[in-house]
């Protein structure tokens, strides 16, 4: 387990080196997305298991793609597929 971890422009960095356009993340932090946000990466985003079971209830789910999805999607920010 690493004791510092890398820093989201940093991870994003190291992917755009790599060659990798997609990624699937399973929680939308801000600080992960904010660094995505014109890196041109596709990133898929998972709704935490601890949070399914009140997608059911369609307010609580369109609030939670209001904060952690609608807000990054914009010319220049995180191409959300």
């Amino acid at each position: 387990m690493a004791i510092r971890k890398l820093s989201p422009e940093t991870v994003v960095q190291m992917l755009k080196d790599n060659g990798i356009l997609k990624v699937k993340l399973f929680d939308a932090d801000q600080n992960t997305m904010t660094a995505l946000a014109g890196s041109g990466i596709e990133v898929m985003v998972a709704i935490p298991n601890d949070q399914l079971a009140v997608m059911g209830d369609y307010n609580r789910a369109k609030d939670w793609v209001k904060r952690n999805v609608t807000r990054y999607n914009f010319n220049g920010g995180v191409t959300i597929k």
